[in-house]
């Protein structure tokens, strides 16, 4: 028998850039929470991998895309205090809660930023690395985001994506799409008050392209070698993309 997912509300597209932002301004207060509750606690050491492999150095500058609340903002300081972050989002209440987060650990080498991926105001070959996680599937327009990332890392910097992608076995994906469904976004709505959010991340993460099929679109998009390592069974995958 074959389960049916419900659509998400077409206002939630991710073309809408400006509803997308304002349904993460009006989730913001209960998304770490929400994270930590629907993956477990794994997220964590899904960016503890990916940060490991950009292998940071004191000095170097990092460009976290997609910032949200800066999760992995704070890891990146975690494995090397000397880097200097910049937390770059179009959803201004994210970032306010990361700046909070960052003062309660005393942190002050963050800089904040409101904007979109596909016009970075940063100069050519600006940044070290760069990371995006989770964020790419919520970029209005997925190649010009990667082409500005591109742009903005200095030639043989390199970064890491960590996207959820529906190329894992018939099995686990069985399981994930049904905790998605009948798990993140019936709950995820309830808590936050916001069920056509819930429904639009589900949706987004269902209908997101293939492994392949992004590590080609990386190349196009500036990128000489790209690397994709399933984690967790397949259920996410981290990108390692050298300019």
């Amino acid at each position: 028998m074959t389960q049916e997912t419900p659509d998400a509300p077409s206002e939630f597209s991710p073309a809408a850039n400006p509803d997308v932002v304002e349904m993460f301004n009006r989730i913001s207060r209960t998304y770490d929470r929400l994270n930590r509750v629907f993956s477990m606690g794994v997220d964590r050491l899904w960016r503890r991998s990916a940060v490991k492999e950009m292998k940071l150095r004191d000095g170097m500058k990092i460009l976290d895309c997609s910032a949200g609340t800066g999760d992995m903002s704070f890891e990146a300081v975690r494995q090397c205090a000397g880097v200097e972050v910049t937390l770059f989002d179009p959803a201004e209440k994210m970032l306010e809660i990361g700046k909070v987060k960052a003062e309660k650990k005393g942190i002050t080498n963050f800089r904040y930023e409101v904007g979109a991926a596909e016009k970075i105001e940063h100069s050519d070959g600006e940044f070290d690395r760069f990371m995006v996680a989770f964020g790419i599937r919520n970029f209005a327009d997925l190649r010009a985001g990667m082409r500005e990332l591109a742009r903005v890392t200095k030639a043989g910097g390199c970064g890491v994506v960590l996207e959820f992608t529906p190329d894992r076995s018939a099995l686990i994906d069985k399981i994930f799409r049904a905790y998605m469904w009948r798990v993140m976004r019936p709950v995820g709505g309830a808590w936050s008050k916001e069920r056509g959010a819930y429904a639009y991340l589900a949706k987004t993460i269902q209908n997101f392209p293939p492994t392949p099929e992004l590590t080609n679109l990386f190349a196009e998009c500036g990128f000489s070698r790209v690397e994709a390592k399933p984690l967790s069974f397949g259920i996410a995958t981290q990108f390692l993309l050298v300019k």
